[in-house]
């Protein structure tokens, strides 16, 4: 009897025939209208238990990241200001820009980026007690792929007479 019985509740789970993939692959429609917040639409492109999407993110490019400041005299205060552009499909958000000391100061927007915007991170770079070749680092972290991106800021500092 338990065997028939076994038989019977194999036969209406096999014969089930709808093919319907409900995996999540991880994609979502974003609805802009009414009230948005930013965590409504950032799109992070590693997840634990999801593939890496590096195609439907935010992506940022910038014109130059390298500027070269030449000669200064040591007390100048550097600015720069590097521009980059979204070329991804989703909105840019910068959580942080980080740098290698307390001289140099970086200052940003905290909004989104549309897709295709263009958008500037200025940079200040104290040369007080600083001499010789300078190479500051200034790491651009956002929902980007790869997450973080580098500009640098870099020099010769030339000694107070």
């Amino acid at each position: 009897m338990r065997l028939l019985s076994f038989f019977c509740v194999f036969l209406l789970f096999s014969c089930n025939n709808n093919k319907t993939d409900t995996r999540d692959n991880g994609l979502t429609e974003v609805k802009l209208d009414g009230k948005t917040s930013n965590a409504d639409i950032v799109r992070m492109p590693i997840s634990a238990d999801k593939p890496l999407d590096t195609v439907n993110v935010a992506k940022i490019v910038f014109d130059d990241p390298v500027y070269s400041f030449d000669e200064v005299a040591e007390g100048t205060i550097v600015k720069h200001t590097f521009t980059f552009k979204n070329t991804g499909k989703m909105p840019l958000i910068i959580s942080d820009v980080r740098t290698t000391c307390g001289c140099t100061v970086p200052t940003w927007n905290k909004n989104p980026i549309p897709a295709g915007a263009t958008d500037k991170i200025d940079v200040a770079f104290n040369t007080e007690n600083k001499q010789n070749e300078q190479a500051k680092r200034v790491t651009v972290l956002g929902n980007t792929f790869p997450a973080e991106t580098e500009v640098l800021l870099m020099g010769l500092v030339t000694p107070k007479k």
